[in-house]
Parts: structure tokens; C-alpha cells; sequence
């Protein structure tokens, strides 16, 4: 059988450019289907082993005990720091676990491959029904051009809607990346001033502590210059009684040997030196031998 209708050799020429249109969809696949990296380990159901870094494998900030520590991916295994672990994954219908960043961008475009690839089974399988179609051209293709025609709209409508859903996945990966760095910047600046406010808070101790010290030791110092004073203050009127009582010192003088006398003179001459003591004048001469031979009472 032979067919001449123009419109049956139109359809033909659709036929050709929906099966270049789809080989062109297939090989955009398989180049696009690259850029997926290998799941992790965690995210492909087998066991995970945490490992111990001395630092986060995406910052490569190394760890420590009070501001960076160390947590670990429950899908890849690998040590992260705090920046770069707080979001949560559901796993094998468990309650929300840890996960890095990058297994977080894998899954996803784990997800965006999937919606892609169940995208391209559709659109495979409707081109095959196309094919088919076509084939039966043969025997009815006025029926059949509509079809192909529709498909290839279809088609260039389902592209056109992938590509929308792709970058808006990327829209949102994006605002969650600036989120996270944002929530980042917020914590760390919160830990500074806790830091800062303890600094301070300890200062302050420490110098209450230190006049609390110096006060108690100025008091022990004062109590102790108010028991001198009390001890001279009796010394003083001791002596002073003992000065009023004692015997003159020119009647001393003839009585004694001369080791004595040599020894009172020792005892007194600083005495009349310094105006404390006065010696009264013997019967005989009625002389005043110094001013200062006997205590001031006053003093």
C-alpha cells in the first residue's frame, strides 16, 4: 500500500523531529545525570562508621572542648563541627538525625534526580506510546498527527516545567545556605558576650575579694596600734610614778662605788640630754644642775 497524502508524509517529518527532540532530552539526561556525586554510605541503607577527626572535613576548623566541638554526620560517618551539622534528616523512618551539609545537598539532588529521572520514565514511556502511534500510521495517520503534534507540546511544556522546578530547588538550597550562616553568626556572637560578661563578672570578684582582704587587714593593723598606744599610755604613767617616787640623784652619788656611778651616768645622760629628767640640787651648793634632772610630770 502506498501512501501519497501530503499530510501523511507531514506527519512522517514530525515523527523525525520528536525522535531527535527525545534523543536530545536523553543525552541531556545522561550529561546532567554527572553532576550527582556518590551517595554517602549512610544514605545508601549501609552502616555508618564514625570517624575522629581532629577537625570538621568541611571547614577544616580543628575541635575543642568549649566552643568547637565535634559531632558527627549519622549518614556519612564523618567528624563536623557545629556550623556545619545543625540540620536534621529523617533516616530509615527513625526520628530526625544530625547531617552534614554535604550529605544534606546530596540528598537534595538525590531528590532532584529522582523527580527528574521518574520525569524522564513519564516522558520515555509517552514517546514510546508516540512511537507506536506513528507506526500505526499506516493505517489511520489523519486520526494520529493531532497526537504527535500534542505530545511534542506536552513535551516541550514538561522541559520547560523540570527546568522551573531546578531552579527553584536551587533558590531554596541557596536560602538555606544563607540561613545557616546567618544562624551561625548569630551563635557565635551570642557566645562572645556570655565570654565577655564571665571576664567580667570574675574581675569583679576578684577585687571585692582583694578589698575585702586589704579591709580586714587595715582593721587588724588599726586594732594593733590601739593596743600599743594602750601599752605605752601605761608605760608612760608607770614610769612616770616610778619619777615622782625616785630618790634624788645627788644624794645617790656620794654612796655609791664607782662602777655604780658609772653606770647611772649611762642610765641618765640621754635622759638630760633630751630634757626628761632633771637632778635636784644637793643641801650644800643650792645650785640647779640642770632643768631636766627630773621626769616632767606633764609628759
Amino acid at each position: 500500500m502506498s501512501f501519497r497524502n501530503p499530510k501523511y508524509t507531514r506527519s512522517v517529518s514530525q515523527e523525525g523531529s520528536f525522535n531527535s527532540s527525545k534523543s536530545s532530552i536523553s543525552s541531556s539526561i545522561n550529561s546532567n545525570s554527572s553532576i550527582f556525586g556518590q551517595l554517602p554510605r549512610g544514605l545508601k541503607g549501609e552502616n555508618v562508621e564514625w570517624k575522629k577527626a581532629k577537625e570538621c572535613y568541611i571547614c577544616q576548623k580543628k575541635f575543642n572542648h568549649t566552643t568547637r566541638r565535634r559531632h558527627h554526620c549519622r549518614f556519612c560517618g564523618n567528624s563536623i563541627c557545629e556550623e556545619h551539622g545543625i540540620k536534621r534528616r529523617t533516616k530509615d523512618e527513625q526520628k530526625r538525625l544530625r547531617i552534614c551539609d554535604n550529605c544534606d545537598r546530596e540528598l537534595i539532588r538525590n531528590e532532584i534526580q529522582s523527580e527528574i529521572e521518574g520525569e524522564i520514565s513519564r516522558l520515555q514511556t509517552e514517546v514510546q506510546n508516540a512511537r507506536e502511534l506513528n507506526e500505526k500510521l499506516y493505517k489511520d495517520h489523519y486520526e494520529k498527527t493531532s497526537r504527535v503534534g500534542q505530545l511534542e507540546m506536552e513535551l516541550s511544556k514538561a522541559e520547560r516545567s523540570q527546568k522551573q522546578k531546578e531552579q527553584l530547588l536551587q533558590d531554596r538550597l541557596n536560602d538555606e545556605q544563607i540561613k545557616a550562616e546567618k544562624t551561625r553568626k548569630a551563635i557565635e556572637d551570642i557566645r562572645n558576650e556570655l565570654d565577655n560578661a564571665g571576664k567580667s563578672e570574675t574581675d569583679m570578684n576578684q577585687k571585692c575579694a582583694e578589698a575585702e582582704a586589704q579591709l580586714e587587714s587595715l582593721k587588724g593593723e588599726a586594732e594593733n596600734l590601739r593596743n600599743r598606744k594602750n601599752d605605752l599610755e601605761t608605760q608612760i604613767m608607770t614610769l612616770t610614778s616610778k619619777l615622782k617616787e625616785s630618790y634624788p640623784l645627788d644624794h645617790v652619788r656620794p654612796i655609791v662605788c664607782d662602777r655604780c656611778l658609772n653606770k647611772l651616768n649611762q642610765v641618765y645622760r640621754p635622759m638630760l640630754s633630751n630634757g626628761q629628767v632633771a637632778i635636784e640640787s644637793t643641801n650644800d651648793s643650792k645650785q640647779s644642775v640642770n632643768n631636766s634632772q627630773v621626769l616632767n610630770p606633764d609628759n
